[in-house]
């Protein structure tokens, strides 16, 4: 019995002793004007009071739109809150023989924590968002 339940406590001893906040797997999907924003990037930024995580989380759109959260490791998810959701693509444009990030394609108002109408909340446990659609 002590045999098998040493790794268990090695295993839980471990978590939460580096000072993390627990995270949690967060997944979503979005489009802008009915394009997909292949490289956009998505950022939470924590609404809550006193006591809300500090973290940020991200995560890159793929080529199908969707996107997997990251706070401390590859798409590890974020802490458990309340956020709201901004988002920044800039579409690559041909200038010469090269291609350049252009200007952000999505609406202004996505741009900026204070003014994005996407709210998010992040349960303690596997999230997925519903889809968005930003016009």
């Amino acid at each position: 019995m002590a045999a098998l339940l040493a790794p268990l406590i090695a295993v839980a001893g471990c978590s939460g002793n580096d000072g993390r906040v627990a995270v949690y797997p967060v997944k979503g999907k979005v489009t802008v004007g009915g394009e997909v924003p292949e490289g956009a990037l998505v950022v939470l930024h924590p609404t809550g009071g006193a006591g809300a995580t500090e973290h940020s989380p991200s995560g890159k759109v793929k080529q199908d739109g969707s996107f997997s959260l990251t706070t401390y490791e590859a798409e590890d998810g974020a802490p458990a809150g309340n956020y709201v959701a901004t988002i920044q693509w800039n579409k690559l444009i041909k200038k010469g023989n090269d291609f350049v990030a252009g200007p952000n394609a999505v609406a202004k108002e996505y741009g900026s924590k204070d003014s994005s109408p996407w709210q998010v909340t992040v349960e303690s446990k596997p999230n997925e968002l519903p889809p968005r659609e930003i016009k």
